[in-house]
């Protein structure tokens, strides 16, 4: 087919290679957008059950009362409660008790007035994503006093 001057434009079969391009390059870069959102929820579930574990023990240590956190057991859950107050995980995301050096309880008190714990010294909970590739957490409590230590599973 002549072109006349002036007149020139992509042909169809130029315009469909370019779009299959774009479609592989943007199907490559949202598999790795998902991921690190899902690793942001991973870390923000983490840093909440930790933060609720070290106000718990704050809040023994403050008041005249016994606080107790009540996590899922080993076949895992996406809400634990605080004292009576129900907390949910984001997108889904599971906390796991992976077991204790003291037994098998997935009860946490820390008992006023020093915020010590009772009867669960090293429990180790797992914090899983449901996306297959996004390494989990580990939530750590350690001692009598109930120390929160928070670190990548299996180190």
């Amino acid at each position: 087919m002549k072109r006349r001057l002036g007149q020139e434009a992509f042909t169809l079969l130029e315009i469909l290679v370019v779009l299959a391009i774009i479609t592989v390059l943007m199907g490559i870069f949202s598999w790795g957008l998902i991921r690190s959102i899902r690793s942001a929820e991973l870390r923000e579930a983490t840093s909440q059950v930790a933060t609720d574990l070290r106000r718990a023990r704050s809040q023994a240590q403050r008041g005249s009362a016994d606080v107790v956190l009540v996590f899922p057991n080993s076949s895992g859950g996406t809400s634990y409660k605080v004292d009576t107050v129900n907390k949910t995980l984001p997108g889904s995301i599971q906390l796991i008790f992976k077991g204790s050096s003291s037994g098998s309880t997935t009860n946490i008190t820390y008992q006023a007035p020093y915020g010590e714990l009772s009867g669960a010294v090293g429990s180790v909970y797992t914090v899983r994503s449901p996306m297959n590739g996004v390494g989990d957490l580990e939530i750590r409590i350690v001692g009598v006093t109930g120390k929160v230590i928070v670190t990548k599973a299996g180190s």
